[in-house]
């Protein structure tokens, strides 16, 4: 019995990679405009794909370490997007959604100190970052620094309150000072 011109062997090669859906499929060649679109589009996998191979030809580009870091954050790959954060901010990448993200990672593979860290830096950059702001809140009561916390969303309202704005950590303030029991 023959098979076409492709052979039994190839035939099966062919059957066995069409069911692999899991596989990753590493993008030839990788491309960083291929990685730039994938990322814009939520496909972070996609995104991570060619980031990674992007990054072999040139492992110096910390700013496209930086894109690898929150592509694999985004696609909950904690673990694996913390040497690319930390390559990032070894060649001097320093953007808010570089620390913010890095901070995810961090407070998700159980670094809480660095969690911290990296939040707190992305609020120098950008105070005005709420989710930023309240995840370091969470962050700091979990570290049992309550009042820091409440201090932190504290000072956010009432800039908010000077600028003729309505408060906006009102409900998370509450529910920490209910939690403290003060």
């Amino acid at each position: 019995m023959r098979i076409g011109t492709i052979g039994l062997v190839g035939a099966m090669a062919l059957w066995a990679g069409a069911c692999n859906e899991t596989a990753p499929l590493a993008p030839e060649p990788a491309s960083l405009a291929d990685g730039d679109d994938c990322l814009a589009n939520r496909d972070y996998r996609c995104a991570a794909a060619n980031y990674t191979g992007y990054l072999k030809a040139y492992p110096t580009d910390s700013k496209t370490q930086a894109k690898l870091g929150i592509a694999l954050t985004r696609a909950g790959k904690h673990r694996e997007a913390l040497p690319a954060y930390a390559k990032a901010e070894e060649g001097g990448v320093v953007t808010y959604d570089l620390f913010a993200n890095y901070a995810l990672s961090l407070d998700a593979a159980g670094d809480l100190d660095g969690a911290i860290r990296a939040n707190r830096k992305a609020l120098e950059i950008v105070p005005s970052l709420v989710d930023v702001r309240g995840s370091l809140a969470q962050q700091l009561v979990r570290k049992g620094e309550t009042a820091e916390a409440i201090k932190l969303l504290e000072s956010f309202d009432r800039d908010l309150k000077r600028q003729g704005h309505p408060p906006y950590f009102t409900a998370q303030i509450a529910s920490i000072r209910e939690k403290a029991g003060k």
